[in-house]
C-alpha cells in the first residue's frame, strides 16, 4: 500500500469536518496534484482535503478530473489524522458542466 500525505495549515485542518463513510459524489474543487493532493465538495457543500489514496491505480483514475466534474468515491481519514484519503472510486459519476 502506498500513501503520499504532507502536511495541512490549521485552515485546512478546520474545514476538514468529519470522516466520511460509504460512496458518495462529490465535486472536484482542485483537480489532484502531483502529490496526490485535491479539495473535494460533498453535496452538503462540506470540503474536504484529499491527501493521497490507497493505492497508484486509484490515484490515476482520479488524475484526470477536471475541477467542477464529479466521482463517485470513499473517503476515509488519512492515518496522519489531517485530511482525507481515497479508499474507492466507483463508476458513474456525472461530467462537468
Amino acid at each position: 500500500m502506498s500513501l503520499t500525505e504532507r502536511n495541512t495549515t490549521a485552515a485546512e485542518a478546520d474545514a476538514d469536518a468529519s470522516p466520511v463513510s460509504g460512496v458518495e459524489s462529490y465535486r472536484i474543487v482542485d483537480p489532484m496534484d502531483r502529490t496526490g493532493r485535491m479539495t473535494v465538495e460533498a453535496p452538503g457543500g462540506e470540503t474536504y482535503t484529499v491527501v493521497g489514496s490507497l493505492d497508484e491505480r486509484i490515484g490515476k483514475r482520479l488524475r484526470d478530473r477536471a475541477p467542477g466534474a464529479t466521482a463517485r468515491m470513499e473517503l476515509s481519514p488519512a492515518p496522519s489524522g489531517t485530511g482525507y484519503v481515497v479508499a474507492r472510486v466507483k463508476a458513474g459519476g456525472l461530467p462537468a458542466l
